[in-house]
């Protein structure tokens, strides 16, 4: 199935939506809309509850289960009491309505801090979506799992169960100075937070799913993901075949996220360092070799603008001294210099247009969108190295 525009539109609209209501979230929005378990970590005051619950509420009759852990939560309190009038026909079941079983996204805090009782039984439900209860093993309506910590543990059992969670992005208190005076801002009043709203239904979810099994794979896709794969585990970092398969899928989830149905390896930016690292060096590692293997526009682009605020200080440093060093002599060395700035503005610009022609780099409509203002203060830099040029030469 080839997700209709209706259903791109939505999809589209609720992420757009997740972003302005929850900054600087945007790849653990993605991740979570891909309907893989997660793992969230984080410092507590980082609203990884509020996400998960905002996802939950934007979709219409998603029923929400919450639960903090400590070592001496009841198995009762998150898959639902014993049923008692069974109890006595010798049927040992749970009435599972309202708890965790029976939701459709679950957020589990502290789950490191859950009894091996609760973490046993919670194994079905993350890898296959069902609950043994009693002499019935039920088929839940779970989409997603989050489970939230403020630490990865060091038990090796532990970090076990926590590789049952694909997708583990690390979420940071906020870092940009825009988006702490906006969080300041709706703090007192200034300005209103935007609200998530309602945007999917159950439905649209299974519609999302079979748009995710149609999407489509690019030729030389596996040939870079083996690729990423080999220079990694000379690194030092490796994964299970089983996950390896789990990733391929959870990959074209993203896809369909972005809005998009062919799956590229540019898609594995932003999305593998959430998933195979095991330290925060790691997460380093993934990133250089991603880099490497893998170039995208966008990092072009941001190399390219940085290129060229180089280029533009050095001509402003330089212009600066001239001025008041107003010989012959020095006005001929920086004409010299001046002519050498327009040729390395010129190689800068040249290399943008040629990705922004689009044989050689994939572009997502952000990244073109990124490109064209990027040439247009490249060409403005260009003409005034140029009138510098001709206003010194003609003097």
């Amino acid at each position: 199935m080839i997700m209709n525009d209706a259903l791109f539109t939505k999809l589209q609209n609720f992420r757009s939506a997740l972003n302005s209501s929850h900054l600087e979230r945007e790849s653990i929005i993605d991740g979570l809309l891909s309907r893989q378990n997660a793992f969230l970590l984080g410092v507590p005051g980082t609203g990884k509850s509020d996400l998960v619950r905002s996802i939950c509420n934007g979709i219409s009759d998603a029923k929400y289960f919450g639960y903090l852990l400590s070592p001496t939560t009841d198995p009762s309190e998150v898959f639902g009491p014993v049923a008692v009038t069974k109890l006595l026909n010798d049927e040992y079941t749970r009435d599972i309505e309202g708890y965790l079983p029976s939701c459709n996204i679950a957020f589990l805090d502290e789950l490191f801090r859950g009894n091996s009782a609760i973490l046993n039984s919670l194994l079905t439900l993350l890898n296959e979506r069902t609950f043994n209860n009693g002499k019935v093993n039920v088929t839940t309506p779970i989409e997603s799992i989050v489970a939230a910590t403020n630490s990865w543990p060091d038990e090796e059992s532990l970090q076990a169960f926590g590789d049952r969670f694909l997708f583990r992005p690390t979420v940071n208190t906020l870092k940009k100075p825009i988006s702490k005076a906006t969080l300041d801002r709706w703090s007192v009043g200034m300005a209103q937070r935007p609200q998530v709203g309602v945007h999917l239904t159950i439905k649209d979810l299974k519609d999302l799913q079979q748009a995710v099994d149609a999407v489509q794979v690019e030729d030389n896709f596996l040939e870079k993901f083996s690729g990423v794969w080999d220079v990694l585990e000379q690194r030092g970092i490796g994964i299970s075949d089983r996950r390896r398969v789990q990733v391929l899928k959870f990959l074209k989830a993203w896809v369909v996220v972005q809005g998009e149905t062919e799956l590229c390896p540019e898609h594995m930016h932003g999305s593998l360092i959430h998933i195979v690292y095991q330290t925060e060096d790691d997460k380093e590692i993934i990133q250089e070799v991603l880099n490497q293997e893998i170039p995208t526009a966008d990092r072009v682009f941001a190399d390219a603008k940085r290129a060229a605020a180089g280029i533009m200080a050095e001509y402003n440093a330089q212009q600066s001294k001239h001025v008041h060093k107003a010989n012959i002599e020095t006005l001929n060395e920086f004409v010299f210099d001046l002519k050498r700035y327009y040729k390395d503005m010129s190689i800068v610009y040249d290399k943008v247009n040629e990705i922004l022609d689009g044989s050689k780099l994939r572009l997502t409509f952000n990244a073109r969108a990124t490109g064209v203002k990027l040439i247009q203060q490249l060409q403005g830099h260009k003409d005034t190295l140029a009138r510098a040029i001709n206003d010194l030469s003609s003097n």
